[in-house]
């Protein structure tokens, strides 16, 4: 199965990770997001608007129909509070990370004679 993928950002902060993907065109309703496993998945599909089958197009450079992204997420992602907002065909998902409390720890090790 064909599956066309929609242009993206993804950047990480201290606090979080952001990944923006464009969909202009496509409902809120046709978006599906899951999250697990250390993948981020986001698929959906995007309908054809304004054409009728007698149509011969003389130019076609927007994509419609089925579109898939997968990214990899780093360790440090917390799947607890994950937020996903569309708004003027722009898709916003931001996924906090792992707090990590007191830095490093350090531990005296005893050597045996």
């Amino acid at each position: 199965m064909y599956y066309f993928a929609p242009v993206s950002d993804m950047f990480e902060t201290s606090d979080y990770i952001a990944v923006y993907i464009e969909l202009a065109g496509v409902r809120k309703e046709d978006i599906n997001i899951e999250i697990g496993g250390g993948i981020l998945e986001i698929r959906g599909i995007k309908r054809r608007f304004g054409t009728n089958k007698e149509c011969n197009f003389q130019r076609m450079e927007r994509p419609f129909g089925l579109f898939k992204r997968r990214f990899s997420l780093p360790s440090s992602a917390n799947y607890d509070g994950v937020k996903a907002s569309f708004e003027e065909g722009l898709l916003e998902i931001i996924i906090p990370k792992k707090k990590i409390s007191g830095g490093f720890k350090i531990s005296c090790i005893e050597i045996n004679d």
